[in-house]
């Protein structure tokens, strides 16, 4: 029987082989070889290396096409791209034969952080070039992304003292232990001694440790947990058992499901994102020159009063929030009562708020009242007044309506109208619509960065240098969703 057979491993080739020939017409690195190759590296905040004596330093753009490459095949690690360089035929041609070794690699990622963030934007006007987004429908949203920091690393300052002092007791021991030994033969016990020693280095280098955690917590007297290896982290659901890391927020188009702005954050839910990631979406559109009107969509995590009544007003954005109570009901249905309120049917949106009148009625018919000149400030930080019931204490529902003896209280923010007004637009039709849309335009990109590219946590370490990884993250995204959508002729023209 025949089977096809290879070429022999000790046959002469009479004429050379092209390192060109190995790589096909329609290969995606031929894009990302040419597109490199016509960015000025130097304008994006790209690190000119300094010309020593002795052997000259890599291209910047070489060391730039490994990190894509390898952020598009789930090769982050500069160790594994050392050795990708040496036998991937595709990185064998980007890099024309040469393979830097990952000290180099490494290195060039750290000192870059600038650059590697611009290159997104840079990317973005390529993609407005290409009219692959407009900006008049995005949609905003946020995942949690490991940190470079392990549990065991996060110390808490109620347990600091006790840690310290179950250190000390360990290295007492071992001290008894090497005093018993010495009293010994010393070849019998010589092997004993040294594991003994090695392990009573460590204990004294943790301890050592432990006193500058102390001190630490001694200079930030507000300061509950301290993240040793990367101290901006903190612990986020969603990263290994409530873990240390961050949130990544991203503002995604709707055209094409592009990403068109990024920021990270080290905060636990995204309340208090709304307005920073608008603010960031201005940006973006003032950078490339849209005008348009653009409508921003988000869940029920980032409804937020004030950020609100902030971002509403203005004429080129038109936000759709999910109030987090509508939401509730729908996830809620039919499970029994959690909330403080004794029963269902009793909660402040089963009050009907009368706006003409500037009143609440509760489900039983009785009036609250404002009281005059007493505010407060909820908690997205407006300012509030405070409604009262009178006629509580003859209700027959009381009990089932609340717990305080004075009777029931209502807390509304000075801007309730807006705030209804705003909550019938979200719950409109149209705005029904917008929150139908929202989960396949902001999950389909974690998705891919998560599953795809394997990016589920961060190489760097400080919110800084994670935030310049994360919009190179969401570069590589688009630029894999980009040579997806178009074919690579009309890339190559598009750069050219």
């Amino acid at each position: 029987m025949h089977y096809i057979d290879g070429v022999p491993r000790d046959q002469l080739v009479l004429f050379a082989e092209r390192l060109d020939d190995a790589i096909g017409e329609e290969n995606p690195v031929r894009f990302l070889d040419a597109y490199v190759e016509q960015l000025n590296l130097v304008s994006l905040g790209f690190k000119q290396p300094a010309m020593v004596k002795g052997r000259p330093p890599y291209r910047p753009g070489l060391l730039l096409k490994i990190y894509i490459y390898g952020y598009l095949n789930r090769i982050r690690s500069s160790r594994k791209l050392e050795k990708e360089c040496q036998k991937n035929i595709e990185l064998i041609w980007l890099c024309g034969r040469l393979a830097p070794d990952f000290k180099t690699i490494a290195d060039f990622r750290k000192e870059n952080g600038k650059g590697l963030k611009n290159i997104f934007r840079q990317f973005l006007r390529l993609c407005k070039h290409l009219e692959l987004i407009d900006c008049r429908q995005v949609a905003i949203d946020g995942t949690k992304l490991r940190a470079q920091n392990s549990n065991n690393q996060v110390y808490k300052r109620d347990k600091i003292a006790a840690l310290e002092k179950k250190i000390e007791a360990r290295i007492n021991e071992y001290l008894e232990e090497l005093d018993r030994n010495d009293t010994h033969e010393k070849d019998e016990y010589e092997v004993l001694n040294k594991k003994l020693g090695g392990r009573l280095k460590k204990l004294r280098k943790l301890k050592d440790k432990i006193g500058f955690i102390k001190e630490v917590f001694a200079d930030n007297p507000d300061l509950k947990e301290h993240y040793n290896t990367d101290p901006d982290s903190r612990r986020q659901r969603g990263c290994g058992r409530g873990g240390p890391g961050y949130n990544g927020q991203i503002i995604v188009d709707a055209k094409h499901k592009l990403i068109v702005a990024n920021k990270v954050t080290n905060e636990q839910n995204d309340e208090r994102q709304l307005a920073p990631m608008v603010a960031e979406l201005q940006k973006t559109k003032k950078d490339l020159g849209l005008d348009a009107k653009t409508t921003v969509i988000t869940d029920a995590g980032y409804y937020n009063e004030y950020a609100i009544v902030e971002t509403e007003p203005k004429d080129d954005i038109e936000t759709y929030v999910a109030h987090p109570r509508d939401m509730k009901r729908k996830e809620q249905k039919g499970k029994p009562n959690k909330s403080k309120i004794p029963v269902n049917g009793f909660e402040k949106d089963d009050f009907q708020y009368d706006r003409e009148k500037d009143e609440f009625i509760c489900p039983e018919g009785k009036v609250l009242k404002k009281i005059p000149g007493r505010h407060g400030r909820n908690k997205g930080g407006l300012k509030t007044h405070v409604y009262h019931c009178a006629e509580c204490t003859e209700c027959k529902s009381k009990e089932l309506c609340t717990k305080n003896k004075r009777g029931r209280h209502i807390y509304a923010a000075v801007q309730i109208k807006e705030l209804l007004e705003y909550r019938d637009k979200v719950n409109s039709k149209r705005g029904k619509a917008f929150m139908q849309q929202r989960k396949e335009l902001a999950e389909h990109p974690f998705g891919t960065i998560k599953e795809t590219m394997g990016c589920r946590h961060f190489m760097q370490k400080g919110i800084e240098k994670t935030g310049n990884e994360f919009s190179f993250i969401s570069f590589i995204y688009n630029l894999k969703r980009v040579m997806n959508i178009m074919t690579m002729r009309q890339l190559l023209q598009a750069i050219s």
